[in-house]
């Protein structure tokens, strides 16, 4: 909205700028050919007055005209040359007088005929008139100033059409490649019939089923790596605490006949312990780390409001969830602010929420977000099936799925991946049910 906005502002200033500064220039040439006009006439008529000043006291008309064709036809191509064509009066003829008139300078702007009267011995002879085609100016800053205003119209139509087809679908599609990157994208794009954008919005589509499927695949493969690794560790383990529990029996001197220590067999049966103790400790590093490996994510701290939090749950989820009919409310209770990971925050409230659709009976998801005295705090509660009192100490461990999972698709590391950006962010993670077995609340604490 705010690029259509700016593309209207700045259409109107520039249309503005290019109206005023065309109307100052047309108001600047006619003001030029006016003062070139009445200069053409005042210096014809200043000629017809010398040449009709030392006449005989009776002029007929016929010698007049005869006198204005001399001054001013026979010369015409030197007035347009010295004047300018605009200046050039279309006709030019003398007007004689009645003998009572009193007709003095009748010229106004408005008029087409401009009158110069000639007098003689104290008394009017006539008129001189040029007569000019048309408003000359009048019609042509009309025209000007109408063709203006259909080109603003146009352009009006042609920035509306921008906004509404390129720049408004553009603005909703920009955050979807950086939701990919982000693990954001919880719904593909809705097709449109947009030519402009249709292609792109495929694509993406395309490229989002294409991450899901080798997120899953990768999950896949992470689980059968962890319990290959999980498996042949457990299968050392046992072994290694064999070897650990012969060490520390020969070093107290266990199977010595008489029962005293040897010395010799101690010291090598303390180096023995101390390397199935350095073992044990790279099997559980190993562990670890594979565990630790599955989710990739590294803090990266801002500072944000709240609300942010509730805009992007409105974003993400509203549309989806009105289409599934699924009752949601989504609500804060004070807009404060917070220095954490918000892309982290996000991902954690996406995932919880694709876990109360998939889970959830569809009878009512609510989200709640308010700060405490010691922290902040993200709840997610969903109507549904919930897992039994001894599933709950289980629920975040890696590729675990509870016993309501049975016919949903899932890799078991949605949680997992919870509890890993959460407790990167210094908070916690809690799963609870209430005692009626019809709710299930996820509430995520930060400090």
């Amino acid at each position: 909205m705010k690029r259509a906005v700016k593309l209207y502002v700045i259409t109107i200033l520039l249309f503005a700028l290019i109206f005023v500064a065309a109307n100052i220039t047309f108001g600047i040439t006619v003001r030029s050919s006016e003062r070139n006009s009445y200069a053409l006439m005042n210096r014809v008529f200043s000629e017809f007055e010398d040449k009709t000043f030392l006449a005989d006291a009776a002029i007929p008309v016929d010698v007049y005209n005869e006198i204005i064709d001399e001054i001013w036809y026979d010369h015409i191509s030197d007035y347009e040359t010295e004047y300018g064509s605009s200046a050039l009066p279309s006709k030019v003829y003398f007007l004689p007088a009645e003998s009572d008139s009193s007709v003095g300078l009748l010229n106004r702007d408005s008029e087409n005929e401009k009158l110069w009267t000639l007098q003689r011995y104290g008394r009017i002879e006539g008129f001189m008139v040029f007569e000019y085609n048309g408003s000359r100016y009048g019609d042509l800053w009309l025209a000007m100033n109408i063709s203006f205003m259909a080109v603003f119209f146009l352009l009006m139509g042609i920035c509306t059409y921008i906004a509404c087809y390129v720049l408004e679908p553009f603005n909703t599609l920009s955050s979807y490649p950086e939701k990919l990157s982000k693990n954001q994208l919880t719904e593909k794009i809705p097709e449109t019939k947009n030519r402009y954008f249709g292609r792109f919005t495929w694509g993406i589509n395309m490229l989002n089923d294409r991450l899901v499927s080798d997120r899953n695949r990768i999950n896949e493969l992470s689980r059968d790596h962890l319990t290959m690794l999980t498996t042949i560790a457990h299968g050392i383990k046992t072994p290694v605490s064999n070897i650990k529990l012969y060490s520390e029996a020969i070093e107290t001197g266990m199977y010595q006949p008489d029962g005293k220590v040897n010395q010799s067999d101690a010291e090598v049966a303390a180096k023995i312990s101390k390397n199935a103790d350095d073992i044990t400790a790279i099997v559980k590093e190993l562990i670890d780390k594979a565990s630790g490996g599955v989710v990739a994510f590294e803090p990266n701290i801002s500072t944000f409001y709240l609300s942010e939090l509730t805009d992007f749950l409105n974003e993400e989820y509203n549309n989806r969830l009105d289409v599934l009919k699924i009752p949601h409310t989504f609500t804060i209770e004070s807009n404060a602010m917070i220095s954490s990971d918000k892309d982290g925050i996000c991902r954690v409230l996406s995932q919880l929420m694709e876990n109360a659709i998939k889970y959830g009976d569809g009878k009512g998801i609510s989200v709640n977000i308010r700060r405490g005295e010691e922290g902040y705090y993200f709840s997610v509660k969903n109507k549904g099936k919930v897992l039994d009192e001894k599933e709950l100490p289980y629920i975040f461990n890696s590729f675990w799925r509870g016993s309501n999972s049975e016919g949903v698709p899932g890799s078991g590391i949605g949680l997992f991946e919870c509890y890993e950006i959460v407790r990167r962010l210094s908070g916690d993670i809690y799963a609870r049910s209430d005692l009626s077995g019809t709710e299930m609340e996820f509430e995520v604490y930060l400090p």
